[in-house]
């Protein structure tokens, strides 16, 4: 199917940042009148700082559908001229042309085209995936799940995510005695102590047994505070790690990984479980036919170190989930950019499959 170009143009012009509560609502509006005026059904949800969140749904007021989608409306920040989206050829480029309003445009059309179809199929569209994804979160508490199939719109394209990592961040303290740095032998430098205690970190690491296979728990320094002036040692030097681990649970055993290695305060700041599903599940095995058909080519079972908000519909007793996206590149930065004919190719996709799997 085509997609209404001047309707994704007009998305994306919005100027969506996950802190900007009206410009995230004007998004939510733009999408819920485009819906709307194609018979799908429309719940605008409100959370407690006033952000709005849609659902919509082929069958009205069913909040439990066979299968479910999912992409989000927010963006990162960026300069306002990626706010003015160009295109070249099949490329349109500009902030969440990939990540992750595409892949929003392509859920819409779907659920256009299956409007009257009497079809069991629903779609969330978050509004701050970018720092936790409480909207997609806060559906999922409010009674909106699958029954069937869980299908996050928000990955890399031509395959099939079905696991990824959890995701941590620690602040990491270190105290001393500060002073003129022209004394150093008087004072207790706390960058000293954190920097040795990130080294000692490092090094007891566990190393993984092929490096040249990723699946396996990392660790990155992102964030370091530390002094305000060249002649003064502080008292006080910080930094934040970002650990990724593969495992359900390992959390605990990660937290203490760093509290002893270190010798360090250690302040847990965020924190998600790993998404693990199992790849032969009959509704991936369904949803992978499908593609492959509609692709002409082998659809791949991979796992991702990022993070989604696949996890907030996982969970014991929990439909599958599968995590797919629009061919797309350079999320996050400014060069981001994705494939007009890709966005049109998984709208078909989504429709077509929801014919299948989540007919009346």
């Amino acid at each position: 199917m085509d997609i209404d170009l001047p309707f994704f143009l007009e998305l994306l012009k919005i100027p969506s940042v996950t802190g900007d509560v009206p410009q995230v609502n004007r998004a939510v509006a733009a999408v819920r009148a485009w819906l709307e005026a194609r018979g799908v059904h429309c719940t605008a949800e409100t959370m407690p700082d006033g952000r709005d969140f849609l659902y919509a749904s082929v069958r009205p007021g069913e909040r439990t559908p066979r299968l479910l989608f999912n992409a989000h409306l927010d963006v990162v920040p960026a300069p306002a001229a990626l706010f003015e989206p160009r295109i070249v050829g099949d490329r349109i480029f500009g902030r969440g042309t990939q990540d992750c309003k595409g892949n929003a445009v392509a859920v819409a059309a779907a659920l256009a085209a299956l409007a009257g179809s009497g079809a069991s199929v629903g779609a969330v569209f978050s509004t701050d995936e970018e720092e936790g994804g409480a909207t997609t979160a806060a559906a999922v508490a409010r009674g909106i799940r699958a029954t069937g199939l869980a299908v996050v719109a928000d990955a890399e394209p031509w395959a099939i995510v079905f696991a990824q990592k959890g995701v941590a961040s620690f602040r990491l303290v270190a105290e001393g005695k500060g002073g003129h740095s022209s004394r150093p032998w008087a004072l207790d430098n706390p960058i000293d102590k954190l920097f040795d205690g990130w080294a000692r970190l490092r090094a007891a690491w566990p190393a993984p047994a092929d490096e040249t296979k990723h699946w396996h728990d990392t660790i990155a320094a992102t964030v370091v505070r530390a002094g305000a002036v060249h002649n003064q040692v502080p008292d006080t030097a910080e930094m934040v790690v970002n650990v990724r681990f593969v495992e359900p649970g390992a959390l605990p055993r990660v937290e203490a990984l760093i509290r002893e290695a270190s010798g360090l305060r250690v302040e847990r700041l965020t924190t998600c479980e790993p998404v693990v599903c199992d790849a032969d599940a009959p509704a991936l095995a369904a949803l992978r036919g499908a593609m492959e058909a509609a692709f002409g080519r082998e659809i791949p079972m991979k796992r991702m170190h990022g993070a989604t908000d696949a996890r907030h519909f996982a969970g014991p007793g929990a439909a599958p989930v599968a995590m797919v996206g629009i061919d797309g590149r350079a999320c996050h930065e400014d060069a981001e950019e994705a494939s007009l004919s890709s966005i049109a190719a998984y709208a078909d996709l989504f429709a077509s499959f929801a014919r299948s799997f989540a007919a009346r």
